[in-house]
């Protein structure tokens, strides 16, 4: 059996970019099915594993929520922890409900996910479950750090250390960057330098 390997990061954490770094790296790559969060809820996860059972790799909705499942079933599996500043999380997570279209039934799939009814209001049960579902990665893995990669993208880890847990030689290919600004301060910084830059031509032309 192919090995499989789990991107079980939290979502809004750099999920997306680590699906495309694998599809890089040649994996075959499933990322977020909300349909399947409702086998979640009930307990049924035969849909699920017939998924998990075609692709090699997964990120987001709702592998997130079964890496303890995967462990026992698919053994030998790898697992990534995407992860971030929680300040930097939580306002990633309110411009993502603010901006996005929604399913209709999009707040029935978040109160699954998350364990309560949507409110933004409360955002301090929005950052315990975030944080503890990291902890509870942690300590899972706690005794075989050859199975957990941690990733943090805004601290600057990339394709060396992806490449070196998984094996694989870096690629040519830049590291991509599927919601870039989610984690990349350096570019906000240099959005601004560079319209002010604009801005003081504009002014010397004038």
């Amino acid at each position: 059996m192919t090995q499989k390997i789990f991107g079980i990061g939290w979502a809004k954490t750099g999920t997306t970019t680590l699906g495309s770094c694998l599809e890089i790296l040649g994996y075959s790559h499933q990322g977020q099915d909300l349909d399947l969060v409702y086998d979640v809820e009930s307990g049924s996860l035969d849909r699920i594993f017939s998924v998990v059972d075609r692709f090699d790799v997964f990120e987001d909705w709702p592998w997130i929520l079964l890496y303890k499942e995967f462990d026992r079933r698919y053994p030998g599996s790898k697992f990534i922890l995407t992860i971030r500043d929680t300040e930097n999380w939580w306002r990633s997570y309110q411009n993502h409900v603010a901006t996005r279209g929604a399913r209709p039934d999009i707040g029935r799939i978040r109160e699954i996910i998350y364990g309560f009814e949507e409110n933004l209001q409360d955002k301090q049960a929005y950052i315990e479950r975030y944080e503890r579902h990291n902890a509870e990665v942690l300590r899972h893995f706690a005794e075989r750090p050859n199975d957990l990669l941690v990733m943090n993208w805004e601290e600057g880890d990339g394709w060396p250390k992806l490449c070196q847990f998984l094996g694989r030689p870096i690629p040519r290919q830049p590291l991509p960057h599927a919601n870039s600004g989610v984690y990349r301060p350096w570019y906000s910084r240099l959005r601004r330098l560079l319209r002010g830059k604009s801005r003081d031509r504009l002014r010397r032309a004038s």
